[in-house]
């Protein structure tokens, strides 16, 4: 990468004032695959955000502004926020059979309720996510195959 597209294209997620509200302010922290399962395994109500390195989707910086506004909308009810390093945000979400990123998916302690997948207007985040709160099971375990475009 050359100077000229580091100033103009490139986006530091640890300076960005997308990424900067989302860790300050709205208080998501990064999972990876070493902190994934300590997250999973909290008790309580948590939303999780996989999604691609914005310098190669810039869907990211849209999840990244809307999240946190979809966190106050659950009105102090969620225990924990994160986002997957984006690394291995797409090998973390497979777990959960997620394909089409960014997706943001709901747990209630151990259990994966259901997820919200790409890109939504608002009233389809707020209608899914109602749903998948008021879900009585868990949803049903998927694989995910990533093929190796997908998961570079």
């Amino acid at each position: 990468m050359n100077d000229l597209t580091k100033s103009i294209g490139h986006i530091d997620v640890t300076t960005h004032p997308s990424f900067v509200r989302l860790r300050d302010q709205a208080g998501f922290s990064t999972v990876d695959e070493s902190s994934i399962d300590a997250f999973v395994a909290a008790d309580g109500l948590k939303l999780a955000i996989f999604a691609d390195d914005p310098n190669t989707r810039k869907e990211t910086i849209d999840i990244v502004v809307i999240a946190p506004e979809l966190k106050k909308a659950f009105n102090g009810t969620l225990s924990q926020t994160v986002i997957a390093d984006f690394s291995v945000a797409r090998s973390l979400a497979a777990r959960w059979g997620l394909r089409s990123m960014p997706a943001l998916a709901v747990f209630r302690d151990q259990e994966f309720l259901g997820a919200v997948q790409g890109l939504q207007n608002w009233g389809d985040y707020c209608e899914k996510l109602v749903e998948i709160l008021q879900t009585k099971r868990s949803a049903p375990r998927v694989i995910a195959i990533l093929n190796k475009e997908e998961n570079a």
